[in-house]
């Protein structure tokens, strides 16, 4: 038998023996390739026709349309965060990995169903300062809030967003139309609806300043804490709170992501929220929103 030389390899090798029906679906195979080569050429004939029968003009128009929207895809493709090409329990599921690397997919869950069992023991006092608990709350808040691409949360970050993933924003910084009576008309904050009962981050180590706990209008149920950074002082305010929510007292030392209530409709509210104002130097209101962009790391 002759051999073959194999060019890639280098050296020769026998052919292997060709079948009866190997040789029928070869002939097949490359019957179905020249039909296709076939229409591809019939297609293209009859678009160079169509062009050249409408002008010169409508031609090289058509072309520049097919240019502009390719140039349009690689664009939107190329500029799209990576979190909106995935899907919302894909977004959970990396939020869940950065935020909890230690406890992984089966140790979370344990974790959060211990929260549960703790709780619902009348003769265990739970420790709402312990990192356990903590860990637990933020992430049974992942599983169950709703979620935006509005921002990505850096759970190592000195400064943190409220939440530790991005969430629906329905009120921005700014002047607006009041939603309702007795509502302001300059919003001084950014609302965030993740949901009602979410846990709130604190954005930033500080101390807490001034606790409310009465819902007795405006901001409801609210806490105000300093942070000192850079060397300056800024406040976060976070409103509309649940009652009984609150787990800080005025003059506490807290730290970033620590849970300071959580997500209600305390207050002038149209709806369960969370209002976060930023002030420099303790009073000068900025838009929280931006702030947080231009520092959250």
């Amino acid at each position: 038998m002759r051999p073959t030389t194999d060019h890639s390899a280098g050296r020769s090798e026998p052919d292997a023996p060709v079948t009866r029906r190997a040789a029928r679906e070869a002939r097949e195979a490359e019957t179905r390739s020249i039909r296709r080569l076939r229409r591809n050429r019939a297609a293209v004939t009859k678009a160079t026709s169509s062009a050249q029968a409408t002008g010169p003009g409508r031609a090289s128009r058509g072309v520049s349309l097919i240019a502009m929207f390719a140039v349009l895809g690689i664009g939107v493709a190329t500029s799209l965060p990576a979190m909106a090409l995935l899907t919302e329990e894909q977004v959970r599921a990396k939020t869940v990995a950065a935020a909890f690397p230690d406890a992984g997919a089966n140790g979370a869950a344990v974790d959060v169903q211990a929260l549960d069992r703790v709780e619902s023991d009348q003769t265990a006092v739970v420790d709402r300062e312990s990192p356990e608990v903590t860990a637990a709350e933020q992430l049974a808040a992942v599983r169950s809030m709703r979620i935006a691409n509005t921002y990505t949360n850096n759970p190592r970050g000195a400064i943190q967003w409220p939440f530790p993933v991005g969430v629906p924003i329905s009120s921005w910084f700014g002047p607006r139309e009041a939603p309702t009576a007795g509502a302001s008309t300059n919003h001084l904050g950014v609302d965030f609806t993740p949901g009602e009962g979410v846990p709130i981050q604190i954005i930033a180590d500080g101390v807490v300043r001034e606790v409310v706990l009465g819902d007795n209008g405006g901001c409801g149920v609210n806490v105000t804490i300093d942070h000192m950074i850079n060397g300056a002082l800024v406040s976060s305010k976070y409103c509309h709170m649940q009652r009984g929510s609150v787990q800080v007292q005025t003059g506490q030392a807290v730290k970033v992501a620590d849970i300071v209530g959580k997500v209600g409709n305390t207050g002038v509210s149209t709806g369960a929220h969370l209002h976060l104002e930023i002030r420099l130097n303790g009073t000068e209101p900025v838009d929280p929103y931006a702030w947080l962009k231009a520092n959250a790391s």
